[in-house]
């Protein structure tokens, strides 16, 4: 039987280009049964596949005692192989309580932190964790319940960049049996026994009620649900990457054109308005499908002038044959500020419902989105940063040269009413950034740049997000 699970996750990893020759994989390794099978299997194909492999512990501080002898069994296991083990505590409960999560997300926050850092510290190609074919299945039925889509039916992927999963193909039971067969003696978590959460409420009461009362052979299909949801999903992707180009607004990031969007079928226009979305925002928190099934409705009725709100301060408008999306930094109620607020830089910055961040960087942000902006450091030699709304004589520097902010905002058809409203972030007269819209092209980041001044706004409520 073990030789045949090694032979399936060999297949499995082949089939999705996993387990490919000479990887340095680093393994997370509880010391559970999944894990602790992961691992073995992984040390058995490693001469075959000339694999380098390093363990990873996050040792997460919930079960006293007991989680510090799960750390000290994966160091004696990993020693005993003759493998590197990196291995981390935390506590857990003191970050979830200061956060404001549940234990459970606490938990896999810090962990992924930390499995992420041991990649790069180990030089490691890929993390692979022990999720299988159970672990699918509850995911999948968990975001039916909740409403998804195909995107959520899709669940996890074979890998995500350098996340890989080897045992996706491989059920709990086939793991347990592999464990028994190499006299393997895992440490078992007993908090997993409790149905104190959503996850192990359906592996522990909802999946067994379905194989006896319903199908015996649920969590195959919850899995053949979700590759089909995989596959189609990627067609519909590459669908609207084809007619991405046509879709965007000629010298705007921040805009779609409404005439190709309407004549899109109605699945394929909502994939587009969420890939518009995550794309300026960064993410998809909190918008659902009633956000999108409105975004759609407002494409549809195409009038100039409408406007919807949507989660995170973002407001989508249509106007001159375009759908806009932007973030609503307004001053508060609205209005035109009465005085100037000096911007801490570095620092945070409070105003109204909103926070500015600012931080001293050595290198460019990986990405940013309209809520960030960045730009060389030298700019505080030049005077102080403020806060403001806009001021007769306010001027901004474009790459043909300097214009005055009335003129720019006309040019971006932005709504007479709002213009007193829009948040700036100034030096004297100098607009460096109309916040969630325009950037300046002064003070650029070069290669001769020391250090780069980093903003970023987020509204107070989305501060634990």
């Amino acid at each position: 039987m073990s030789d045949e699970i090694i032979s399936k996750v060999l297949a499995y990893g082949d089939r999705h280009g996993l387990l490919l020759p000479g990887r340095h994989i680093l393994v997370a390794c509880s010391g559970g049964a999944d894990s602790l099978a992961l691992l073995d299997i992984l040390l058995q194909l490693r001469t075959l596949r000339q694999l380098t492999i390093t363990a990873a512990h996050f040792e997460h501080g919930i079960r006293g005692q007991d989680s510090r002898d799960d750390a000290a069994f994966v160091r004696q296991f990993c020693r005993n192989q003759g493998i590197a083990c990196l291995v981390k505590s935390g506590d857990v409960p003191a970050f979830a309580a200061r956060e404001g999560l549940s234990l459970e997300l606490a938990a896999r926050t810090l962990r992924y932190r930390f499995l992420w850092q041991a990649r790069e510290e180990a030089g490691a190609d890929v993390l692979a964790t022990a999720h299988h074919a159970d672990d699918q299945a509850e995911t999948v039925l968990m975001r039916i319940l909740r409403g998804t889509g195909p995107d959520g039916l899709a669940a996890m992927r074979p890998a995500t960049g350098c996340h890989i999963r080897p045992l996706l193909g491989v059920t709990r039971q086939e793991i347990e049996r592999y464990c028994q067969e190499r006299d393997l003696v895992p440490r078992h978590d007993a908090t997993n026994d409790l149905p104190d959460c959503t996850r192990n409420r359906l592996r522990l009461k909802v999946l067994p009620y379905l194989r006896t009362h319903g199908n015996p052979e649920i969590s195959r299909a919850l899995c053949q649900l979700s590759e089909l949801a995989s596959e189609e999903n990627d067609y519909l992707e590459q669908e609207l990457s084809a007619a991405w180009s046509y879709l965007q607004a000629d010298n705007s990031e921040h805009a779609l054109l409404l005439e190709p969007l309407q004549r899109l079928h109605p699945a394929l226009r909502r994939r587009a308005l969420r890939r518009f979305f995550r794309e300026n925002t960064g993410s998809m928190k909190d918008l659902g499908f009633l956000h999108i099934q409105a975004l759609s409705h407002l494409v549809s009725c195409g009038q100039t002038g409408k406007q919807l709100a949507l989660p995170g301060g973002w407001q989508a408008s249509v106007a001159y044959g375009r759908l806009g999306l932007r973030l609503q930094a307004e001053a508060p109620a609205g209005k035109s500020l009465s005085k100037v607020i000096a911007a801490a830089a570095p620092g945070r910055t409070c105003l109204g419902s909103w926070i500015l961040h600012a931080s001293l960087l050595t290198k460019c942000p990986a990405s940013t989105t309209p809520a960030g902006f960045y730009l060389d450091a030298g700019v505080l030699e030049d005077g102080p940063l403020v806060l403001r709304t806009r001021r007769p004589g306010d001027i901004m520097s474009l790459p043909a040269g300097h214009k005055k902010l009335k003129d720019i905002l006309i040019d971006d058809k932005v709504p007479r009413e709002a213009r007193d409203g829009l948040l700036l972030l100034a030096s004297g007269h100098e607009v460096l950034w109309v916040i969630g819209r325009r950037r300046s092209s002064r003070y650029p980041v070069t290669e001769d740049t020391r250090k780069i001044l980093y903003f970023r706004l987020e509204r107070k409520e989305d501060k634990k997000s």
